[in-house]
């Protein structure tokens, strides 16, 4: 009997070891690979032109903008609110906004963002709040905008 229990130890052990070693790999593979939301953002703020600086803790090294990141509001480890009004952005709109597939409210308003409304925005079924009035936005909204069925405030 002894000689049953210790090779079942001797198993569970060597289990245990297997699944520690998977779980490990798991974390680090998940926390090296590249943050899609992550980027995106990075991606919008350089189409701002953040020339006054007033965006300065994003950060690509980081892996993921839910744990520290200023003016983003995630849930369950997706970006659900994007809130950039009033800081003086000069750029346009990234089309890396639909990257955001979580998107529930955006608020762009009071900046001096200009160029056509991007159609990419079409695609972020979720979307609730979109605010992006006192810019220099031009053209007419696009089609793709009719698919917002979420939408309540425009």
């Amino acid at each position: 009997m002894s000689g049953a229990l210790s090779s079942w130890h001797l198993h569970m052990k060597l289990f245990l070891n297997w699944l520690i070693f998977l779980l490990l790999f798991g974390l680090s593979y998940s926390s090296n690979g590249p943050d899609v939301e992550g980027e995106a953002l990075i991606e919008i703020l350089s189409a701002l032109n953040d020339s006054n600086k007033r965006v300065t803790d994003w950060n690509s090294h980081f892996v993921s903008p839910c744990f520290s990141w200023s003016h983003v509001t995630c849930k369950d480890g997706n970006v659900v609110s994007l809130s950039l009004a009033s800081n003086g952005f000069s750029g346009i709109l990234s089309p890396s906004i639909a990257k955001l597939k979580f998107l529930v409210s955006l608020d762009l308003h009071d900046n001096n963002l200009f160029g056509e409304l991007p159609y990419s925005l079409g695609s972020i079924l979720h979307l609730q709040s979109l605010n992006l009035a006192h810019n220099n936005f031009e053209g007419a909204i696009p089609s793709t905008w009719g698919q917002l069925s979420n939408l309540k405030h425009l």
